[in-house]
Formats: C-alpha cells, structure tokens, sequence
C-alpha cells in the first residue's frame, strides 16, 4: 500500500494505491495520522481510485480516522471508488457516516 498526499487549498487529499487489507491498513493509518498530525484542514478526502480491495480492517480505519478528524472540527469524505468499494461501503453502512463522491472535485468542493 502506498499513500501520498497533497494539499488542495484547505483540503488534504489522501491517495491510497493498493489493497487496503489487514497487513497494509495499519501502516496507511500510521502514515496518514503522522501527516495529520502536522497539518491543519477543513476536508480530508481519501481517493481509493487505485483500490481494488478493501478488507474489514481497510473499514475500520477508515472509521477511526472519520471519529478523530470529526472530533477536531474535520470532514472526512471518500472519493472515486470504483463499483466494488462503493458496494462495500454501502452495505457495512458507511455511507451513512460519511460522503461518498464520484469524483476528487466533486469532493473538494465542500471547502
């Protein structure tokens, strides 16, 4: 698993590249947490267009980031999943906690 990121004017987008399985997920949640840390935003988006799958513990860090950052004041939304995540989110019932945007832009446009 691979994750970059850039700033997007208050944003922070989070590209994820690769699985998001039970060996990947904590070191992606280490890696974003340390940029967090640092940065100041009003909208993380996490992009999993380059995700093909996303195991259960891929779920739950999603989760945990999305009750931080809510804590502090952040939004956290999800972007560009391709029809399989998007399933996946939908039924573990994300989509209730959190958007999901078709598009990166779609999602920016909440700053």
């Amino acid at each position: 698993m691979e994750v970059t990121n850039q700033t997007k004017g208050e944003a922070i987008v989070f590209y994820l590249n690769g699985d998001l399985t039970t060996t990947s997920s904590p070191e992606a949640q280490t890696e974003i947490n340390e940029v967090l840390e640092s940065t100041k935003c009003k909208l993380v988006v996490i992009n999993v267009e380059k995700v093909n799958f996303i195991a259960s513990t891929g779920l739950r860090v999603i989760l945990a980031l999305g009750k931080k950052l809510k804590a502090s004041g952040t939004e956290l939304v999800v972007c560009s999943a391709n029809q399989t995540n998007k399933s996946v989110f939908k039924m573990s019932g994300f989509t209730r906690i959190f958007s999901i945007f078709d598009t990166e832009e779609e999602a920016l446009q909440l700053t």
